[in-house]
This record gives C-alpha cells, structure tokens and sequence, in this order.
C-alpha cells in the first residue's frame, strides 16, 4: 500500500513531537498520525512505544468513554488508538507481545459483564486477531514471536474459552474464536493451537450454545462460526500442497455424536426457532460435500461418503421430530401480504426441514426412505405446496424433493420394469401426478371464470412435468407407470400433446422474435442508412464535432488561420473519391522518367571511374555510400577552376554507408528546375544497385590504362565510338560539349550491359576550351 512505501515524514508531526511536554491526545489530533505510523515514523514510533503512551493507548481501546461526552466523539480516541495498535508496526507488535502488563490490560475486557459493548469489543478482537493471524507482508520471525508469546499467555488462562463462550453473542468476539481456529498459520503452531481447542472440548462447548434456553443471538452467531469454521477447514485441507494433517476440530465436528449432540440440543426441551434453524443450517454446511473444496481423490470420496452417510443416519433417527416440525412449528404471528393474510404463515423452521430433506433424499438411504414413507412425510409436502401458493421457496424445495425422489429411485441403466419401492409411494400413494394435473386444470378454470389469477407454482408444475416425461422417455418408469395406472397414463399422454405442448411452444418463444445477444451483422432488416453525400455537409459536422472537444486555448490560438496556408500540395486531401484518380504515366512522362534514370545511371559510373578500387573491392559499400562521400570530389574535378586532377577518395571511407536514407530517385523530377540556374545536377541521393555494373570494373580500369599512351580522342556527336577490342574512348562533340561513354565489353556467355549516357550538366564550352585533351590526358596520368 501507499503509506508502506512513503518515506518521507509529515512537518507536522515531527515539529508536535519536538515539543517536551506534548500529550497523546494531541498527537492523535493531528490528521497524518495513521499514516505515518504506517509509514513507521520513526520519531512517532518512539513516541509511542513509550511505557506510558503505549499503556494508555491500550486502555483507551479497552475502557468505556464517559457517558459525558459528545457522542460524536466520544469513541474518538479509542478508535484512533486500535488503528495505531494495529498498524502492522513489528516494534508495536512485538511491545504488546512480550509485555505481560499489556495483555492484562487486554485480557481484562472479557472480564465483563455481557453484552459487552460491540464498538469496544470490535477494537479488542482487532488487536487480538492482529497478534495472532499472520499479515501477508510480516515477517515471519516477528509473527512467531507475538503469535507464540500471546497463545501462551491465553493458554495459560482457565477462564478464557469460559468468556469467549460467555460472549459468543458478540459479533466481534465470534469472530476472535474464528481467527483462533483457523488463522494460526505455521503447520505445527496451527496444529498445536487445534490440539490444545480440542481437548478443551471446545466444538462441544460450542454446540451446547444451541439449547432452546440460550439467548438468540448466540444461537445465530455459533450457527455462524461453524459453518465458517466448515468451509475455511476444508479449503484449507485442500490448499495444502502436501497431505495435511487431520484437523481434529473438523474431525470431531463430523462425527456422529456431534451430529447427534446438535439434535438433541435442538429437539430435547420446547421449540425454539432459532435453535433449531441454527442447528439445521449446520447439518446442511456438512452436507455440503459435493460443492466444498475436498479434492476428488479415492480417499476424499470416501470421505465425502462417509460424511453423508453419519449426517444422514443421525437425522433418520430424529426424522419423525422433523415431520412433527412441519405439522406443528414453533408458533408464528400472522403475516399480511400484497395477497392476503398468512396465518399461520409458513415460517423459517419448515423451510429449513425441507430444504435439509432435499439434502438428504439424493443420497439413496434406504433406511430414510422407510422413515418418510412410514410417516408419510410426502404428502405433507405436497399439501404445503398448494397451501401457500405465492411462497416459491418452498415451491422450489419440495420440487427439489420430488426429483431427488424419482431419479434416486430409478436406476437408469436397467430395463425392469418395476422401480423401487419409494417410487411406487410417490405415483401409488402420494398420487403426485394426478395432484399436478387437477392443479392445471384448477388453474385454467379460474382464469376462464374471469379471475385471471395464474398461481405462483404453475412455473414449478410445468418444471416437474417436463422432467417427469423425461424420465418416463429415458428409463423403466414410464413403463411401470402405464401399468400402474393406465387411465392417469393416457390422460398424461393428452396433456403432454396438447396442453403441455403449447405451454412449451409459448415459453421457448423469443420476446420480439430474436434473441437479443444474437448479432445482426448479415441481417439486412434495416438496410442502409441515408448518409448524406454532400462533402461540404460532412466537412462542416466533423468541424463542428473538433470545435466540441477542442479546448479554449486551443481555439484561441489557431482562430483566424487558413488552413490553405499549411496544405502541402497532397492531391488526395482534397479528393472526394480517391479511388477515381488515374495513376497512369503520359509518353511524355516515362520518357523524362527514363532520361532521369540515365542520369543517375552515369553519374555513379562516373563516380566509380573516378574513385579508388577499394569502392569495388569492399561489397559492403553501395553507391549511395560512394555518392555521398565524393560529392565535394566531383566538384573540384569539374569545376573550371581546378585543373589538377581528381583528389583521392580514400580519406572518406570511413562515413558510414547506412547514415542516411535512401530517398526516391524520382524526386529528381521536382527539383530539377530549382538546380537548373547553377547548371549542376544534385544526385547526392541517388542509389543504384553495385551488381548492375559488376562486368564493366575490370574493363573501365583498362580503359584507363590505354588512354595513357593514346593520342588525344576526336570528339564527335552524342555517338559512341568503341575500339576494335571493346574499350570505352572519350568523344568530344562538335559544340565542345563533353560527353563520357563507357561501355563494358561483354565476357563470353553473359550479356551485354551497356550504361545510359550522362549529359546536360556539365561545364559550358567557353569555361574549358583551351588544352582539354591535354587537361583529360594529365587527369588519367594522375589517377593512374
């Protein structure tokens, strides 16, 4: 959390503490005191580990403010006081551990006289429970300190289980017992703690709580702690990576005489509600099994078996004091509903013994299948069902009960004919079938009178019919039913065609015809929307809608701009339907597009004819590294005033060949008027793959070679002139223009690879007409 990390120390805090005489009640004033002790300030941790503050800080939460005071603040203090007690300080901790005079303070709280005072008693469970449970970030030497030091010294106390017990009608104290049971952590702590409870005999202690003389709200809090105390067992014992060891408080809580303990005490003496909810919701939480956390294995199976069979067998011997429940309860005032009077209404005690004999029918007891049927329980079932027409939880129950019934006594695998005995009491004797159906026809006959009042189990009746037909469909039952009472059978087989059939058709409907999670994106029900075409029209919605969410500065500041001012030329921003453009390229177009190419083209020829080897001979360099490496090269070779050769290229090998981009060689195109009044073409970006001039490095070094001791070339027109072996000589037009032509002589098998020519840029005529044989001539004696 926040204040665990929060180092830093409120001004306010140090400067109060500064002061020599500064009292607990101011500091506690200031509003940061929780936080840092949170924070583990260290100037009010000593502050408050002093013997005095700390001794009054635990007084406060175990003392009753004066009745004098404002009750707005009245609990004040106290409460801030269990807040920093509870802080998860180890040094507060460990101080209120290992000081006996502390715990006595504590332990003297119990030592009054019920009921204790809920606020006070939630501060005193709060400290307790903090010295006990583990918290996730405490260290684990510091919690085994405390948690050992405080269970010694309640260990050591005869009356503390006696007190607990005494106030068990106490919320917070109720849960002070959990926390005792079930949050030591530490397996031979919990287990020592668990040892120590158990031959106390505290789960017997507990169970006594239910007798019908005890007070209510004990009743209803220990009801609670053991089906807490069930369900955080259970998760525990599957929790452990390793097999735990049995946890004698669980063990003794499933055990028959505990099962037949908590009946007596619900049954021996006069019918008291709660008692007897109280010791029913505790049954159901250890029957329970099949939704709890025990893990499937063949042991826990048997287990989980084991269990039902003890709870089952307890209550089959206390079954004909749960029929008495549901024919005589405990007395109920009258209740008045939106539908009429309830008297008596059905009350919590009835729903509570259905609902456990839903619980437990599914378990193919024989012997509790004797029972009801010696009892008729049944038909009392049945008889509440219609009795209280609008009380769907019972509804539910007892069509719980009737299933439960049928599928445990039907064995789905066999093809006899004769189900069991509990069956033949179900369709025989308690006649369910013809119940339901003169219901039904009750039903359709007070709606036909007018009354259209539709009864509140009608939707349980269609339920129960619809599986009733299941299983007479799937197993021997129906079968047997058709010669148990063929009359009932064929009436049963009209009214599932024609009554039961159209109340199926009516339910399975779709409210408006479709499901509403089904997606309706192939659907062309609502066709297409009419959106406007007009583009001004959408321009303005989509200005209005960036005017919505823009902010006020934002308006301000671009207010009055034209937006044409920024427009970068993009055809496609102002286009309606892009998909109208034509990207085709005139004659015209490609031409210029080919005459850029051949540009390029002779310009890295040029380059590579001019540079050192070592361009050709390392592959990892590409002719945009070489172009922008020599471009200040090229222009002192053609400058007219620089007659002295061409400079080396070997000092600017070591720009780095991926330093730039490799932009379009046909933005050329767009520049070129811009480079036309300084008569140079920029190629600067320009790249062209080395391969394409792979046959032509040998020969152009050749060429060089010869050019030596050759007479100076005539120049001619815009013609390529090659010598009788294939090398490239230099042409001089008749306008005194230079051109330069290499043509690489093709080896045998290959083809032929001859560049474009590179012209339009170079020098005019009057800036070299004297001495250019000479001058091209010196040029090639240097390079070489």
């Amino acid at each position: 959390m926040f204040w665990k990390y929060n180092t830093t120390s409120s001004a306010q805090i140090d400067s109060l503490l500064s002061k020599e005489d500064v009292s607990l009640n101011e500091v506690m004033d200031s509003e940061e005191i929780i936080n840092e002790c949170r924070g583990q300030n260290k100037n009010l941790i000593d502050f408050l580990l002093r013997p005095e503050v700390i001794t009054e800080l635990v007084t406060l939460t175990t003392k009753e403010p004066s009745i004098e005071l404002n009750e707005k603040t009245r609990f004040k203090y106290p409460n801030i006081a269990s807040e920093l007690l509870t802080c998860d300080v180890p040094a507060i901790n460990e101080r209120l551990a290992g000081d006996k005079r502390l715990l006595e303070i504590l332990y003297t709280f119990l030592e009054n006289e019920s009921p204790l005072n809920p606020l006070l008693a939630s501060y005193f469970s709060k400290i307790m429970g903090a010295l006990i449970a583990k918290k996730t970030e405490q260290n684990w030497l510091s919690y085994q300190f405390t948690c050992l030091q405080v269970l010694d010294f309640l260990k050591a106390r005869d009356t503390f289980l006696p007190l607990l017990i005494k106030h068990l009608g106490t919320s917070a104290i109720m849960d002070l017992m959990l926390k005792l049971m079930t949050q030591v952590e530490g397996p031979e702590m919990r287990q020592n703690i668990l040892n120590w409870l158990d031959s106390q005999e505290i789960i017997q202690k507990l169970v006594s709580l239910l007798n019908p003389q005890v007070e209510k709200e004990r009743h209803d809090n220990v009801a609670q702690l053991f089906c807490d105390f069930i369900r955080i067992a259970r998760e525990n014992q599957r929790n452990t990576s390793e097999r735990p060891d049995p946890d004698p408080l669980l063990n003794t809580l499933e055990s028959s005489d505990t099962v037949s303990l908590i009946l007596s005490q619900i049954f021996d003496g006069e019918k008291c509600e709660s008692s007897i909810v109280g010791g029913i919701q505790v049954l159901l939480a250890l029957l329970d099994v099949n939704q709890s956390s025990i893990n499937d294995e063949s042991m826990d199976v048997e287990q989980k078996q084991r269990i039902v069979i003890v709870v089952t067998e307890a209550i089959c011997s206390r079954l004909k004091d749960f029929h008495d429940l549901l024919k005589n309860p405990p007395k109920q005032t009258s209740i008045v509903t939106t539908a009429g009077q309830l008297e008596p209404p059905l009350g919590n005690t009835r729903l509570q013994v259905i609902r456990l004999l839903a619980a437990i029918i599914p378990s193919n007891h024989t012997r509790l299948y004797d029972e009801l049927k010696a009892l008729s329980t049944f038909p009392v079932l049945l008889d509440l069902f219609f009795v209280y027409p609008w009380n769907n939880f019972l509804h539910t129950q007892v069509e719980n009960c009737i299933l439960a019934g049928l599928k445990a006594s039907v064995n789905i695998e066999s093809t006899e004919t004769t189900p069991s005995s509990f069956c033949k009491h179900l369709l025989e004797e308690c006649d369910v079938i013809e119940l339901i159906l003169d219901a039904w026809k009750e039903n359709d006959a007070q709606q036909q009178d007018g009354k259209c009042i539709r009864q509140g189990y009608m939707g349980h009746l269609i339920s129960i019919m619809n599986k009733f037909l299941e299983l007479c469909s799937t197993t021997s039952l129906g079968q047997y039913f058709k010669d148990l009472k063929p009359e009932t059978a064929k009436n049963l087989e009209t009214f599932k065609d024609t009554t039961l059939a159209a109340v199926n058709a009516d339910q399975e409907k779709l409210l408006a015809g479709v499901h509403p999670n089904i997606s309706l994106e192939n659907s062309d029900e609502f066709g297409e929307a009419p959106y406007s075409q007009s583009n001004i029209m959408q321009q303005q919605i989509y200005s209005q809608y960036q005017m919505q969410h823009l902010r006020s500065q934002y308006i301000d500041v671009y207010s009055g701009v034209n937006d044409d001012a920024f427009n970068d030329g993009d055809t496609l921003q102002t286009i309606d339907n892009p998909s109208d453009i034509n990207f085709d390229l005139s004659e015209n177009d490609v031409v210029q597009r080919d005459d850029i190419f051949k540009q390029v083209c002779a310009q890295n020829i040029n380059t590579l004819y001019d540079g050192d080897e070592q361009i050709i001979d390392e592959k990892d360099h590409t002719f945009q590294t070489v172009i922008e490496k020599q471009g200040d090269q090229n222009e002192e070779m053609y400058s007219s005033d620089s007659d002295d050769g061409s400079p080396s290229g070997d000092d600017n090998m070591d720009v780095d060949p991926w330093s730039s981009p490799k932009p379009d060689p046909w933005n050329t195109l767009a520049n070129a008027t811009e480079n036309s009044s300084s008569n140079w073409a920029d190629f600067s970006t320009a790249f062209v793959d080395v391969s394409a001039f792979a046959s032509f490095n040998k020969d152009a070094k050749e060429c060089s070679m010869n050019e030596q001791t050759e007479s100076p070339p005539v120049l001619q027109n815009s013609e390529s002139s090659n010598d009788p072996d294939g090398s490239p000589s230099v042409n001089r037009s008749a306008s005194g223009d230079h051109k330069f032509e290499a043509e690489a002589k093709p080896q045998e098998g290959e083809k032929s690879q001859t560049t474009g020519l590179f012209e339009g840029d170079l020098p005019k005529p009057e800036e070299k007409q004297q001495n250019n044989a000479e001058a091209v001539q010196a040029d090639n004696t240097e390079k070489v």
